[in-house]
């Protein structure tokens, strides 16, 4: 007998993720650099590592060669850890605490750098757009970070439609 016959009450089995094809950029919404911006500052820093974590899962769908899930993890976790650190720590006084804290978040940003770089070389990949405008550039993905990736994706969108 089918599903439907044994028990008329039971949910439907299906498969609810749809399967992107590689390259397709329809995975990223177009949402504004300014927003992106405006979020920065209101989240206090927090809103580029959800963008960055967010758009890797993404972009990690349609790219031959996803960006490492324990890097991920390893990067947010320190950068969390940094954030709360930095919160806290003032109030500690300790020196030796404050050491540490400094060279946490030394490591986050480190971390964070090797990560935005990690995903435009990623996402330059997929869109294969080499000598072209849509292409992220090095040294304004160093100035940018997030910023920057955000306008390169939302071109791509632009030129895709």
């Amino acid at each position: 007998m089918n599903q439907i016959a044994d028990n008329p009450y039971a949910a439907p089995e299906a498969e609810l993720e749809v399967q992107q094809a590689e390259g397709d950029l329809s995975v990223f919404k177009y949402f504004t650099t300014w927003a992106v911006l405006g979020l920065s500052i209101i989240t206090l820093g927090i809103y580029p590592i959800y963008w960055l974590y967010n758009r890797t899962q993404k972009l990690n769908t349609i790219t031959p060669t996803p960006i490492s899930q324990g890097f991920v993890t390893a990067a947010l976790v320190i950068m969390i850890l940094s954030t709360v650190l930095s919160y806290v720590l003032p109030f500690l006084g300790s020196t030796l605490l404050v050491l540490i804290g400094n060279l946490i978040s030394l490591v986050s940003t480190v971390l964070f750098f090797v990560w935005v770089f990690k995903f435009r070389n990623r996402l330059n990949a997929v869109t294969q757009s080499q000598g072209q405008p849509t292409w992220a550039g090095p040294v304004l993905t160093f100035f940018f970070s997030i910023f920057y990736l955000n306008y390169k994706i939302n071109q791509h969108i632009d030129h895709d439609r």
